[in-house]
């Protein structure tokens, strides 16, 4: 009999622990609510969600995504132009996105922990698998371990209430894979190499989006940043737009959230984009560079749910320079000091819009793609 209890008990705590390893963030989203309240219902709005991973390879300057998702996963009957299943993949080196479309019926996602399947490619917070052949008959696979080193909560309290239209959390802004790609008979081995998934979700897309993240930096292992943001419908309304910025650096974390009245500005130009933030308490200032030539962009198209394309012209061996300062006077009258200057070479920088754009055109243009600058 003891022993029987000492099993039950051992097994709880185990169960426990494995519950309270789980980021719930990073979980199955689509009808979480009536799922957990067993009342029978079913969300029956247009829904998109997806897992995207990166990986860059410092040694060598190759670079990939992967991504798994599901879109309008209650649509049985395909009424919504943009209703599938999917993985996709990229290679950046040679110009490649693609994605394999699947039934609604071959994806399974779990509310309780992190576990992805479509149609047998699985992606976890510590693995992930994948094997397909595009429409061109372009073959590729990969096996990747992922150990997970830090999470970025990019709107904090906001997150996961469904106020916007669509969310972005960065569940391991900071990590490092080891693994194998093979991108049309290439193959690719790697250990210990910078990567980063994150998790988007929502039931519309923003009017755009931006996006600067990288945990490579020269003389900083340990440092990472997570930008992003766009200009998302709040509460139905197109009313806010701007990014939100997570830096970790020498084991401090520094959160700049519109959200929580730190002050945030942006503006993107074609090739570059710039942000800086004040904290709300005065305490801390960021400055954020970020650019990359036209030739390292990639277009990754993504459909919404009901099956409008968006074109997110994306790098993942861009260039950042951040400038962290802090402030040695008061809040009425600051003095900024440069406490920190960092630099790294592989960033992931990106914008997303419906627009389509001509890249050498708006490159040379030096165009003014958005700003929140007065």
């Amino acid at each position: 009999m003891k022993r029987i209890l000492l099993l039950a008990v051992l097994s709880f705590v185990f169960l426990a622990q494995a519950f309270a390893s789980a980021d719930p963030l990073n979980t199955y989203r689509w009808n979480r609510k009536n799922v957990f309240a067993q009342n029978g219902r079913v969300d029956g709005r247009p829904w998109f969600e997806w897992w995207y991973y990166k990986v860059v390879i410092p040694e060598t300057g190759k670079s990939f995504y992967f991504v798994y998702g599901i879109v309008n996963p209650w649509d049985q009957k395909q009424t919504l132009k943009g209703t599938r299943a999917y993985v996709g993949m990229g290679d950046f080196d040679a110009k490649i996105s693609s994605w394999e479309n699947f039934p609604l019926n071959s994806f399974i996602a779990k509310y309780d922990e992190t576990y992805i399947d479509v149609s047998g490619n699985v992606a976890t917070d510590k693995n992930l698998k994948g094997d397909f052949t595009d429409s061109q008959g372009r073959k590729f696979s990969w096996n990747i371990g992922i150990d997970k080193r830090w999470a970025y909560n990019a709107t904090g309290w906001a997150t996961g209430t469904g106020i916007t239209n669509i969310e972005w959390y960065p569940a391991q802004a900071d990590a490092r894979c080891t693994g194998t790609v093979s991108s049309e008979g290439k193959v690719y081995d790697f250990k210990d190499a910078p990567c980063y998934q994150d998790r988007n979700w929502g039931v519309e897309f923003p009017k755009w989006w931006a996006w600067i993240v990288s945990n490579k930096f020269e003389e900083n292992p340990d440092t990472t940043l997570a930008i992003g943001g766009g200009f998302p419908k709040v509460a139905g309304a197109e009313i806010i737009q701007g990014v939100s910025i997570g830096l970790k650096h020498k084991g401090k974390e520094y959160t700049f959230r519109p959200n929580y009245l730190d002050q945030v500005t942006m503006e993107i130009k074609w090739g570059k984009w710039e942000t800086q933030a004040i904290s709300h308490d005065s305490r801390y200032r960021i400055t954020v560079s970020a650019w990359a030539p036209k030739e390292k962009f990639l277009d990754l198209q993504f459909m919404t749910p009901t099956g409008i394309y968006y074109h997110d012209y994306e790098t993942l061996t861009g260039n950042v320079k951040v400038k962290l300062f802090k402030n040695k006077g008061s809040v009425l009258f600051p003095k900024w000091e440069l406490t920190d200057e960092l630099n790294s070479e592989y960033a992931g920088i990106e914008y997303g819009s419906p627009e389509i754009y001509d890249l050498k055109k708006f490159f040379g243009e030096n165009k003014v793609l958005f700003t929140t600058k007065k």
